[in-house]
């Protein structure tokens, strides 16, 4: 290498030249080498008359490895492609859609271009032009299904000009609802500022063929086309009708079917009006996005058939898939739609994040980082999952990593709720559900008139911005407000009352109509076995509601008795003293005014407290009990005790609701007030009390 000058990138110098001696001669900068020529190693490719041995400027050459100054290959590379195409570089290509070397690459002519690697490095050491000889590990892509090594190469391609349409894609895009919004000028907004020409057609035998038929040109010739003016001719067919119409056989066409590749690569068609030129269909297939894309007409067979159906129901009003199809299949539909009709192809898109396993990977066979669905579903059910998936961010396009514990929540907190709250009403009550609301009298029902018409207001506003979390989160709520308040302070009540029993149904029927498209199997159940009509509650109508029978007030209230209840239970667990103990009174201070007598009435129920006092304090709600327990008290707690352990009974023997009993009791509870046992076989339906040795019923007397 004594008489040897190489030009490199100053940082690379040491990298390259490792353990050989030299010398710095000149130093210039990059932008001094533009248009130097050089000595190819090769001299194989035709060039087409174009000067292609010279350097040039690119931006992707980095200073990471190499010398600074790389050669490039046109059509084998992305960044080299758009170079060639951006200094006009000969773009031949020397080898074949087989990956192996063209017959002008004499020494090594239909060897593949792997195996070719040996031969090169050979060559160039015996012609004393390679340097050093090394191997790099990197990523290197191979086919999926036979492991061959590929390559990238630039080969003619059918393409729809995006760029003559992408004012319109932009423009009809804004008439699309997004969720999540930000999707509209985000992802795919950005998308369809970005995009390029769209490839359509591709080199395979297995697909739609391209109905493209051209006049034949022998391929020597057409590189002549476009310089001495030759006419090509093409006709695109756009039916069998038509192939029939213009084929140079219409016999072999007669009783065509399937146009698939093997039924109509060797049909001939007149590509000119005068049926004097012939011509062959191109071999391409379409890329299978153009089906996709392609849906809406294609799944009915339009235009030839179902086109007032079409015509009237496009756009689609709504459509939903998971976030990549923002760039594909969203994208195809939008620009086929755009392209022959000029409109969006649907009205509201929903987007839906991935699904990751528990330990955050994607899920997949291989890895078995999800559970076996089906003693999952038998643990849990199906509502519960859909639930769970329909409330996560998952409906946000954000990715979630499953959990099991979590569907196991929802299926504590909303189905196995919802069912027990179902079985109560089965039990209890006789009367039909209605769908007018009575006038309702009682607070705890007024309350739950306004909570299910706010319910329904809410979730049909979320649902029609198709935000499924949201919903998912208000029907919980008030799944927990109906079974662990309403229904738990108005047991006793409801089993009587035919209007409260007509407001508990009305109230539950309309729940069961808004959680339909999320639990849609419990909810047809639990319909099925409430209402007369055996109709789907599938094909029932959405719930409406008046908002007059909306009470802001009542419910506000309502919740800060809730939270004054929960004051008092955490109290009672400080000092130990369980809700079955009455107390006298409790001191309740808080910012707001009193609360009306009636909800007072409810909190001490709930709480087992005799009297409520209320005073002004401006921060958080403070409680103070009074937990002198008299012998009145003490008494009282007795007789509910007896009272729970009679019913135990009744429901052990299996007695009907309303089934009456005559009732023995130990003679130790004879001390107890006439009051207070009165009201013990008032509460258990004994129409006889005995003393005895122990608690035991007795029936048919």
């Amino acid at each position: 290498m004594d008489d040897e000058y190489l030009w490199m990138a100053e940082s690379r110098m040491k990298d390259v030249l490792a353990g050989v001696v030299f010398t710095v001669n000149q130093k210039v900068k990059g932008s001094e080498l533009i248009g130097k020529e050089y000595e190819p190693l090769y001299t194989y490719m035709p060039l087409d008359e174009k000067k292609a041995h010279y350097i040039t400027d690119a931006a992707f050459v980095s200073l990471e490895e190499g010398t600074g100054i790389v050669h490039t290959a046109a059509i084998y590379g992305e960044d080299d492609y758009q170079l060639a195409i951006e200094k006009d570089l000969p773009r031949v290509p020397t080898m074949d859609d087989q990956g192996k070397f063209m017959d002008f690459v004499t020494p090594i002519a239909g060897v593949f271009y792997k195996k070719a690697e040996a031969w090169v490095i050979e060559d160039l050491q015996k012609r004393n032009l390679l340097m050093r000889a090394e191997k790099i590990i990197h990523s290197y892509p191979f086919c999926y299904r036979c492991d061959t090594p590929l390559y990238y190469n630039a080969v003619p391609a059918w393409f729809i000009n995006i760029q003559k349409l992408k004012p319109s894609l932009l423009s009809q895009n804004e008439k699309i609802n997004w969720y999540p919004p930000h999707l509209k000028h985000g992802r795919f907004g950005k998308g369809l500022e970005t995009a390029p020409d769209w490839n359509i057609s591709r080199s395979r035998y297995w697909g739609t063929p391209m109905p493209i038929w051209r006049s034949q040109i022998m391929e020597s010739q057409r590189s002549k086309v476009k310089s001495q003016k030759l006419e090509e001719k093409i006709r695109i067919i756009g039916s069998i009708e038509e192939l029939k119409k213009w084929a140079v056989e219409p016999a072999r066409v007669e009783k065509l079917t399937d146009i698939h590749r093997e039924f109509i690569d060797d049909i001939e068609v007149w590509v000119d009006d005068a049926k004097t030129v012939k011509g062959k269909r191109i071999p391409e297939v379409f890329d299978c996005w153009i089906e996709s894309g392609g849906m809406p007409y294609a799944s009915i067979h339009y235009p030839f058939e179902n086109k007032d159906f079409f015509e009237s129901t496009h756009p689609a009003q709504f459509i939903a898939e998971y976030i990549a199809q923002t760039r594909a299949w969203f994208y195809t539909l939008h620009v086929v739609s755009v392209g022959l009709f000029g409109k969006n192809t649907f009205e509201n898109a929903v987007t839906t994040g991935n699904i990751l396993g528990s330990d955050g990977n994607k899920m997949s066979k291989s890895k078995k980082n999800f559970p076996d669905p089906v003693p999952f579903f038998e643990k849990y059910g199906v509502d519960a999952l859909r639930f769970y998936l329909m409330s996560s961010v998952v409906m946000k396009a954000e990715n979630i990593s499953f959990s099991e514990n979590a569907v196991k929540e929802i299926y504590q907190k909303v189905i196995s709720l919802l069912w027990n709250t179902f079985s109560f009403y089965k039990m209890y009550v006789s009367t039909s559900t209605i769908s007018q609301i009575p006038k309702p009298v009682h607070v705890m029902d007024r309350w739950l008139v306004s909570l299910t018409c706010s319910l329904i207001k809410h979730t049909t506003a979320a649902m029609n911005n198709y935000d499924t979390p949201l919903t998912c989160r208000l029907i919980l709520e008030y799944v927990g407000k109906l079974s662990t308040w309403y229904l738990r302070r108005s047991r006793d009540r409801v089993k009587k009352d035919p209007q409260s029993q007509q407001i508990f149904g009305w109230a539950l029927l309309n729940l069961l109509k808004i959680m339909a498209p999320i639990t849609p199997f419990v909810t047809e159940l639990m319909y099925q076995n409430m209402s007369s009509d055996k109709t789907s509650i599938h094909l029932t109508n959405w719930p409406a509601y008046e908002e007059a029978h909306i009470s802001i007030s009542l419910e506000n209230d309502m919740l800060h008795a809730q939270q004054i209840v929960e004051k008092i239970h955490a109290q009672r667990k400080d000092k130990m003293i369980p809700v079955k103990q009455p107390l006298t009174k409790a001191v309740v201070s808080i910012a707001q005014k009193p609360l009306a007598e009636e909800i007072v009435s409810v909190i001490l129920e709930e709480v087992n407290i005799k009297s409520l006092f209320f005073a002004k304090n401006e921060k958080e709600i403070v409680v103070e009990l009074d937990t002198n327990i008299t012998p009145e008290l003490a008494n009282e707690r007795k007789m509910r005790e007896l009272i729970r352990e009679i019913q135990k009974l009744r429901k052990e023997k299996g007695l009907r609701v309303d089934e009456k009993i005559d009732l023995i009791l130990p003679e130790d509870f004879k001390s107890l007030p006439n009051e207070l046992l009165s009201t013990i076989t008032r509460e258990t339906l004994a129409k006889k009390l005995t003393w005895g040795v122990e608690i035991s019923i007795l029936t048919g007397s």
